[in-house]
């Protein structure tokens, strides 16, 4: 710690400089590099060192950025070239709307709060009859992915998702659902005079979804334009290209919407997007726990090379029972065995696959 003491009548008094200086540093690297003063002046005490005017690394070759950032608000980073998500400026209302362009690609996304009252009236009265809407739903959310020189878009929205769920019975029942209606028919039974007969069914006692609860959607995005995925299962996801350290130059993650299913579990539909200088890989993972019952994950991920002009979308569907695989936790995390079912991607890993499609687009 670096400080000057003061000898005074009194109470010593000592000034603290570490905190300030931390503060001009840190605000000194976000400038950006052609607005950085060429000298820097600080007054140095005994114990303080003083700071180098240049990085000890060596400094990534300059390169033209194959990337440009639509949206001022939010800039590139002056060091990476990163996109900087959330956008650095305030705005009311909260929205934050990130853009880039590479080649003949532009890629947006755009994240505001969950639908207001007059938002999801309209939604349930007219968008989606018939649906019960989930708890959250991020309706003006998207991720949207354009190439301009053949007119093609594909894009993540909340309201396109929700469309894909069955107006229904899913079958799918809670785990105390049995006992519910064991007590219906204990009270039905009592109820009966002498010597009639017991004949109820499940149906009898208006056990009746018109939509499936669990908002379970095979939703893989809204394509448009004049060119179409087409089938092809034999195609595989570049995962040696995607494991590269590569630099990202854009980032997101939102969630569409969310549901605790009345406090037994969860359904959530999350998309993330990173994008690098030679490709992009958007991941939309629809999740579904029911407690006691089962657990599914249907994850679409889309894989664009620039250069190629080439689109890959991969379509998994993973199932299982809800003890079969929180048993393969608990072996190994006796503490806490329903920690694992919070993250998702050992969820995916630990459940069986029960299909997979492939698609593949060329322009």
């Amino acid at each position: 710690m670096s400080g000057k003491r003061y000898h005074t009548k009194g109470i010593n008094v000592i000034e603290v400089n570490s905190a300030r200086d931390a503060h001009a540093r840190t605000v000194h690297a976000r400038l950006p590099v052609n607005q950085q003063p060429q000298q820097q002046q600080q007054d140095f005490t005994r114990e303080q060192l003083p700071i180098p005017s240049r990085s000890v690394y060596p400094r990534p070759s300059a390169t033209t950025p194959r990337h440009i950032c639509n949206n001022p608000n939010n800039p590139p980073c002056a060091r990476c070239g990163t996109t900087i998500i959330p956008s650095p400026r305030a705005t009311l209302p909260l929205e934050d709307c990130p853009s880039v362009t590479i080649d003949n690609w532009t890629i947006s996304t755009r994240k505001r709060p969950i639908l207001n009252s007059q938002e999801f009236e309209n939604w349930e009265s007219n968008k989606l009859k018939g649906l019960t809407l989930p708890e959250m739903i991020f309706g003006n959310n998207y991720v949207r992915v354009e190439n301009t020189r053949d007119n093609w878009t594909l894009e993540f929205n909340a309201l396109d998702a929700l469309k894909h769920v069955k107006l229904e019975d899913s079958g799918i029942r809670v785990a105390y659902s049995q006992k519910w209606i064991d007590s219906k028919q204990e009270k039905h039974r009592k109820n009966l005079p002498e010597g009639a007969s017991f004949d109820i069914e499940e149906s009898s006692l208006k056990i009746a979804h018109h939509y499936d609860w669990t908002y379970t959607t095979k939703y893989k995005g809204t394509e448009s334009g004049t060119s179409r995925l087409q089938r092809d299962d034999e195609a595989k996801l570049p995962i040696d290209k995607l494991s590269r350290p590569d630099n990202i130059l854009f980032y997101d993650d939102m969630i569409l919407f969310e549901d605790e299913l009345a406090d037994n579990g969860i359904s959530m539909l999350n998309v993330k997007i990173r994008v690098m200088d030679e490709r992009l890989l958007i991941l939309s993972r629809f999740f579904l726990r029911v407690d006691d019952v089962l657990i599914r994950v249907i994850d679409t991920r889309v894989c664009i090379e620039f250069q190629e002009n080439k689109v890959l979308r991969e379509f998994k569907e993973h199932e299982g029972a809800y003890k079969d695989i929180i048993l393969r936790h608990r072996s190994s995390h006796s503490h806490d065995p329903k920690a694992a079912l919070r993250d998702s991607n050992w969820v995916v890993q630990n459940t069986p696959l029960v299909s997979r499609q492939c698609e593949s687009l060329a322009f």
